[in-house]
């Protein structure tokens, strides 16, 4: 840490960028891989019979998550490149959490199974609801944005307003943020 003119603390940029890609490797590379391979068990995919085809699709996901870029793509593919990581990271990886935290603190065993399993799937059901929801509301955005887009091209304005139209812009057009949505 350095010492700025003002008092505050200011983290050396080399140390931030590797606390920030630390942190990125834990949650998304590993992440991804442990969210396979915890789901995968707690729906009882993965069995000694099995390992041999879930630890490569475990590792195939935490490359996948390795070499995934963010850079801006159209709705679709964006959709697709966001929520498939949100369907691993959030969705697997809640169920397979309970799971394998379960396993980690010895709560689960091989007597206690019956109990575990319907508790992590639980938590999978209410986060792929979630996942679903969050879909819903991306594509209202995307479906909002493009709206105001062809508005700002329609009145001759060449800078894209995305989000900083304002209500009373739409509803002079005939829109609104609701009509958006439920068209």
């Amino acid at each position: 840490t350095m010492s700025s003119s003002n008092g505050i603390q200011k983290t050396d940029p080399m140390i931030r960028l590797v606390q920030i890609f630390s942190a990125k490797l834990v949650l998304e590379v590993f992440g991804g891989a442990g969210a396979i391979w915890g789901f995968s068990e707690a729906l009882t995919l993965r069995t000694p019979d099995t390992i041999w085809f879930w630890r490569p699709c475990a590792l195939f996901f935490g490359f996948v998550f390795y070499g995934k870029s963010v850079e801006r793509l159209n709705a679709m593919v964006r959709l697709v490149q966001i929520f498939s990581a949100k369907l691993v990271l959030e969705v697997f990886g809640g169920a397979g959490a309970i799971w394998g935290f379960s396993e980690a603190v010895t709560l689960r065993n091989p007597d206690t199974v019956w109990f575990w399993r319907p508790c992590a799937l639980t938590f999978g059901v209410i986060f792929f609801v979630r996942w679903l929801m969050q879909i819903q509301d991306y594509l209202v955005e995307v479906k909002y944005n493009e709206t105001v887009d062809r508005l700002a091209a329609k009145a001759g304005e060449t800078e894209e307003l995305c989000c900083t139209t304002s209500d009373e812009e739409l509803s002079e057009n005939g829109l609104s943020y609701n009509s958006i949505r439920a068209a």
